[in-house]
């Protein structure tokens, strides 16, 4: 029994040795951990030791590569403005800048019209400009004369036709009549005339005769109006009373209310339009012959809605001036025109509620051509032709104005380019010594735009206005010049102009 306690008495002595070893031993190292921060005074850490001085330079070296990350942070910072830079500048090449058809300017200063743009056509004026050419009398036309589309002249002869009219081939006959009576009359006055101043012939016989001839020349003065009211023209009954000959062909000029306006100031304007016969053709008094055309002056019908009348009230009262823009003009006087308005209908169209109004346009030759002894004349405005008539609403003074093909509008944006000049100190390192031109937006207020021009808002803008006024603008293909500074922006081509680093 006593040998089976002592054994239990021992063990429990192993065990609490063991724990008191344990016990110690963590303490122990936690005395070993702890010691470093706790023990040390702050001079052990710039000892000797290797270790301590491996974790000096250590501590360094992160020091270092913070550094080196801030100064190229600086650096891609500095490349970012430079970009930033680049992308507010377009440059351009000799060759781009011819093949864009590039025109450099200043910007105009000066009073505007601000405008509407309504649409208009050129219409010819009722009973002035399209006219007719009838057949005198019945007959058969032998030759036509004239061409479509040629000028008249005074004079001239438009078709000849041989007459078939049998009342004025009997009045022409009756009046051959009236002048052989007429003549031998005479004659006989002549014999007698001796005699009855001898007495040998009564008086009285002389007497019938001159009664006779009073007679006889009424006779004829009434065949004469006859033949005329029957179309036969005053030069073909003076030939029949001259020649004594019956007029069998008839030369048609053109009709006197043509011939008396071509011999005035207005000379030029009539050319044939359409021609209804040819040669062969039997034609009765009264058919056409062909339509001439007056062109010289012309209509044109503009169209505006029922609630601008006001517009052109005002324009009628204050007698502003109608403005004709006539793109497709291609000669030296210029494509605008200026022109009052003539009057405003009294009727507005119940389907539309649009109502015309009208402006006399008057008309120019551009062109001659003569081809065969006649005359092709070519007008610059034509009757079915489309234009635009712009009707002035309200004047600006003292404002800049551009083309409308200067300016960019983007968003709510809008902006110029305007001629970039580099200051010395500014000047690349490494130009680019293609580039012939550099130009910058330069952003805007706009008063009013249209689809010809620009107004710009002034507001006493100090910088725009030294910036304007002392540099050239591109006066044209501005949009284009936008899609090349983006492309140059994102590296798409062109030449880019910075420093290197």
């Amino acid at each position: 029994m006593s040998q089976q306690g002592i054994s239990r008495a021992g063990l429990r002595a192993l065990i609490a040795a063991g724990v008191l070893t344990l016990v110690f031993g963590l303490g122990t190292a936690a005395g070993l951990v702890l010691s470093p921060s706790t023990v040390h005074a702050p001079e052990d850490l710039h000892s000797d030791d290797p270790h301590s001085a491996g974790m000096s330079d250590l501590h360094a070296e992160d020091e270092g590569t913070k550094d080196k990350d801030h100064v190229d942070q600086d650096h891609i910072d500095e490349d970012h403005e430079d970009a930033d830079h680049e992308e507010d500048h377009v440059a351009l090449t000799a060759q781009a800048y011819a093949n864009l058809g590039l025109r450099m300017g200043m910007v105009q200063r000066g009073d505007h019209w601000k405008t509407q743009l309504v649409p208009a056509r050129v219409v010819e004026i009722p009973g002035r400009s399209d006219l007719s050419v009838s057949a005198p009398v019945t007959g058969i036309v032998q030759k036509v004369e004239v061409l479509p589309g040629q000028s008249l002249v005074s004079d001239s002869t438009l078709f000849s036709i041989r007459i078939t009219d049998q009342a004025v081939i009997d009045a022409q006959s009756r009046l051959l009549e009236t002048l052989t009576r007429q003549e031998v009359a005479n004659q006989e006055i002549t014999r007698l005339s001796p005699l009855v101043t001898s007495g040998a012939v009564s008086r009285n016989k002389l007497r019938d005769l001159e009664y006779e001839i009073k007679q006889l020349s009424a006779q004829q003065s009434t065949l004469v109006q006859e033949l005329r009211s029957r179309g036969l023209p005053s030069a073909s009954v003076d030939q029949v009373l001259q020649n004594r000959e019956l007029a069998t062909e008839l030369k048609v000029s053109p009709p006197s209310f043509i011939d008396s306006e071509m011999n005035s100031e207005e000379a030029s304007g009539f050319s044939v339009e359409d021609l209804m016969v040819h040669p062969g053709m039997s034609v009765a008094r009264g058919d056409l012959l062909c339509s001439v055309a007056y062109h010289s002056r012309l209509y044109l019908e503009g169209m505006a809605f029922q609630d601008d009348l006001h517009v052109l009230d005002r324009i009628m009262q204050r007698d502003w001036m109608v403005v004709v823009d006539d793109h497709s003009a291609e000669h030296s006087h210029g494509a605008s025109v200026e022109l009052p308005l003539l009057r405003i209908d009294n009727h507005v169209d119940e389907a539309t509620q649009s109502v015309t109004f009208f402006v006399e346009l008057p008309n120019e030759v551009t062109r001659d051509r003569v081809s065969d002894g006649r005359l092709f004349q070519q007008w610059r405005f034509r009757p079915g032709q489309r234009l635009h008539l712009r009707l002035p609403v309200e004047q600006w003074k003292d404002q800049w104005t551009l083309p409308a093909e200067a300016v960019v509008v983007e968003g709510p944006d809008a902006f110029v380019f305007v001629e970039h000049i580099h200051d010395e100190e500014d000047e690349p390192e490494h130009d680019d010594h293609d580039v012939m031109i550099e130009l910058e937006p330069v952003p805007i207020r706009l008063l009013y735009r249209d689809d010809r021009i620009v107004v710009i808002q002034r507001d006493d803008q100090q910088d725009l206005e030294e910036e304007l006024t002392t540099h050239r603008v591109a006066l044209n293909n501005a949009q284009k010049l936008y899609l090349a500074m983006k492309m140059q922006a994102e590296g798409g081509g062109g030449h880019h102009h910075h420093h290197d680093h």
